[in-house]
């Protein structure tokens, strides 16, 4: 559905098999397969890529990706033989896009790709050099979505699970901070220094947490490397976290009676994306 202001609207990842991120995302994780322009990859055959959606509690959605058989594919497989699988992009919707692409210009930002040849369909990327790490689609949408999804197997969880915050780590925290609430309209909520893990800035947009990070913590710097930026986790809260598999109890959050038993699930269990996950309360 068109929005009616700009809005993080999703984070995509990208695997050379999109159904074991659905598998994940959905049984596993407990959000809801909300489909795709076609249900079906092996159907696809003439588009650029495969894509579908995953929806969590609150509205919060991830993209997942596929390279085809097509040159419209290539971008995938050559982020795919470059990084492995793993986080792709940050997509903001925006009800102007004219607006937003000349604000992003007007700020110093170098946007690139600009499409408005689909009259349902506009948009512009910033390359992760210039956007901390990660690149961000800027989007405008004139349709009304895709017809409801066919249903997958149940998932392991009773409740609907929140995906509750995108952690990122970046090599200048005040400027990344700048572009995400500046002209991409995200609501700075925080700022904090923790000495034993760096300078954060939190910022909200939708059912979207993002908690900007750079680290003083020798391993995550080290983990980050030379990079502007690297999207460290995404944290789910859900009803059990340990039926997820590859969860790994690593200790408890928060204070007081209000203790709740955190797992993680590494990157390399989880096609490229670090996990937290903590007991929904």
């Amino acid at each position: 559905m068109p929005t009616d202001k700009l809005v993080m609207d999703h984070v995509a990842v990208v695997s050379e098999r999109a159904w074991d991120n659905v598998i994940r995302y959905s049984r596993d994780l407990g959000g809801r397969w909300i489909g795709g322009p076609d249900n079906d990859p092996a159907s696809q055959a003439g588009d650029d890529f495969y894509f579908c959606q995953v929806a969590f509690d609150g509205g919060a959605r991830v993209e997942i990706l596929e390279p085809l058989e097509h040159p419209g594919s290539d971008f995938l497989h050559r982020f795919l033989a470059r990084n492995g699988p793993g986080p792709h992009h940050f997509t903001f919707k925006t009800p102007d896009f004219a607006d937003t692409v000349g604000a992003l210009g007007d700020a110093g930002y170098n946007v690139i790709g600009v499409n408005e040849e689909n009259p349902l369909w506009k948009e512009a990327f910033l390359h992760p050099k210039d956007s901390w790490g990660m690149v961000i689609q800027i989007a405008w949408a004139g349709g009304d979505g895709w017809d409801d999804a066919p249903p997958l197997p149940p998932t392991r969880h009773g409740r609907p699970t929140s995906l509750a915050t995108v952690v990122h780590l970046t090599s200048d925290v005040q400027a990344a901070a700048a572009l995400f609430r500046g002209p991409l309209g995200m609501e700075q909520t925080d700022e904090w220094k923790d000495p034993n893990i760096g300078t954060g800035v939190d910022l909200r947009s939708g059912p979207w947490n993002l908690k900007l990070i750079q680290p003083t913590d020798a391993n995550l710097a080290h983990w980050m490397g030379n990079r502007p930026g690297r999207l460290q986790l995404l944290h789910f809260q859900l009803d059990d976290p340990g039926l997820v598999p590859g969860a790994q109890r690593v200790g408890v959050c928060g204070g007081g009676e209000q203790q709740d038993a955190m797992f993680i699930v590494p990157p390399e269990h989880n096609l490229g994306v670090r996990l937290m996950l903590t007991e929904r309360g």
